[in-house]
This record gives C-alpha cells, sequence and structure tokens, in this order.
C-alpha cells in the first residue's frame, strides 16, 4: 500500500499489460489498459499469448481500443464486453487543415496540372506497396498524367524502385522519404488522394490526418477502416490484393470534384481534446 497514483495506464496489451497486472494487483491500484493493434491482431493468433492476454484484460478495470474492430476482436476471444471501451485516436488540427492547392504544389516543386496519388507510411510488406504500384499502373490513359508520392521508408525501398521500373512508370513514381509531420501536412494539401494498399491496419492516424486536410482516401477495407471510410465523398474500400478493383476505386475518386471543406469538417471530428476528454471519463470513471 501507500502506492502514489491513483490509476495505471498500459499502453500494449502483451508482454506489458500480462506484466503489470501483478504490480497492479499487489498495489491495489486499477489498471486501464489501450490495445494498439499488433498486440491483437497478431498475438491472439499464438495460444499461449491469446491465453495470457484475454486473462489479463479481463482483470483491467477497462480496455481501451482504437477501432471497434479490435474490440470485436477481443470480445471474440474471451473479455468482458463491458471492460471494452472504443476512442479513436486524434488529429493535429491545427497542422492537418487545408490549404490552395496550386500554392502549395508551387512551394513543392510539384506539377500544377497532374493528378497526385499520395501515400504515407512505412515501406513494409504489411503495406503490401506493390499492390499500389500495380494499380497505379492500371489507370485508364486520361489519368496518365498522374503522379505517385510515397512519403516513408523502409525495407521495401529498394523493391518500389525496381517495380516502378518493370512497370513502365519511370519519374511518374517519386520516394519523397521520411518527413515530419508539418511536411506531411503540405502534400497531404497537394495530393488528389491518398492511397492504402496494406493486408492489415486499425485505424491508422493518416487516414484521419487525410481527412482533416481535406483529402479523400483509397483504402482496402481492412481492419477498422471501414468504421470511418463510410461514405463515397470520402473515399472508397476495396478488398485487399485486388489491383483491379484499387486502381476502379482510384479512378473514381481522381475523377470527382473533391469536396475539401466536407471532408475537413469531418476528419475534424478527430481531434485530441475530444479523445483525451474521452480518455479521462474511461480512466477516472
Amino acid at each position: 500500500r501507500g502506492f502514489p497514483f491513483d490509476r495505471i495506464l498500459c499502453a500494449w496489451a502483451y508482454p506489458d499489460a500480462c506484466g503489470v497486472l501483478d504490480l497492479a494487483n499487489q498495489v491495489g491500484v486499477p489498471l486501464v489498459v489501450i490495445t494498439q493493434g499488433t498486440d491483437v491482431h497478431t498475438y491472439l493468433n499464438m495460444p499461449v499469448r491469446r491465453r495470457l492476454i484475454t486473462t489479463s484484460l479481463s482483470q483491467a478495470k477497462a480496455v481501451i481500443n482504437r477501432s471497434q474492430d479490435l474490440a470485436r476482436r477481443l470480445a471474440e476471444a474471451g473479455v468482458p464486453e463491458t471492460k471494452l471501451k472504443v476512442v479513436y485516436n486524434g488529429v493535429d488540427t491545427r497542422t492537418f487543415t487545408p490549404a490552395d492547392k496550386l500554392a502549395v504544389r508551387q512551394s513543392l516543386g510539384l506539377p500544377e496540372a497532374e493528378k497526385i496519388v499520395l501515400f504515407v507510411g512505412n515501406f513494409l510488406p504489411v503495406k503490401n506497396p506493390g499492390l499500389l504500384l500495380t494499380a497505379f499502373a492500371k489507370l485508364p490513359a486520361q489519368l496518365q498524367r498522374s503522379r505517385l508520392l510515397l512519403i516513408g521508408g523502409g525495407p521495401l525501398e529498394n523493391f518500389i524502385r525496381t517495380e516502378a521500373q518493370r512497370l513502365n512508370l519511370g519519374d511518374r513514381v517519386q520516394i519523397v522519404g521520411r518527413k515530419p509531420a508539418v511536411e506531411v501536412a503540405r502534400y497531404m494539401q497537394a495530393a488528389d488522394v491518398l492511397a492504402l494498399s496494406s493486408h492489415n491496419e486499425g485505424v491508422p492516424n493518416v487516414i484521419l490526418e487525410a481527412f482533416a486536410s481535406g483529402l479523400p482516401v483509397v483504402s482496402t477495407r481492412v481492419g477498422g477502416i471501414h468504421e470511418i471510410v463510410k461514405a463515397d465523398y470520402l473515399g472508397r474500400l476495396v478488398e485487399p490484393g485486388q489491383a483491379d478493383s484499387f486502381a476502379d476505386a482510384l479512378t473514381q475518386v481522381l475523377g470527382c470534384p473533391q469536396e475539401t471543406g466536407k471532408i475537413s469538417l469531418y476528419g475534424k471530428g478527430f481531434n485530441w481534446p475530444q479523445a483525451a476528454a474521452e480518455y479521462w471519463r474511461i480512466i477516472s470513471g
């Protein structure tokens, strides 16, 4: 006893929450856990970890999930639904906000007349950049004056360069490199669509940031993405691994007027003050 805190907040289900639970029980302080994605998507498929996760989370005061999909998976694994809460991440709405597209393109040295498809993320197998490149190469003739910009880095960078050459995309594919948030926001202001071709996701912050910037999204229908991309003006979702469908979705979005203000208004509903208030309500309850 004499533990100088009222709550313990643990930001990972395994191994963190499983280990911290013993401490919480010893000192008599309630434990609140935040699940992130991998700790549910991957570890629930491992029998020993699944048992440890479900046992520990069932004893926690509350389990905060980044998406309804994560909460559903935990409920199916045996964690009581009464413990499971959903709080989406927030966005820095001062940084991620619409701007004059042509002016931003001029400042970034980007062509004014081309359609720009933007990817933001790590160059990892789970992000499936090969699908995005294949879909981009399949865009119809009227969209041949388009450009794919990739912000990020990782072990598949050489693969992306080689695959772009194999698909005869030439300088239509440009790797921009890793960028801080303020520069990512500028590229979102300059782009026409954000494209994510992942095998697996939770609710990526990059989609929320795109929405706050007024940018529509084309993504694979994985994880909790369908929970937030739920109207045509926000973009399109396709089944994972379907390059033709992904190309069709890009074509549809690029061919429609961009409802920047409407998208941004929706995106700015995912803000940090709102998220923080919901966290406080759950933790202090």
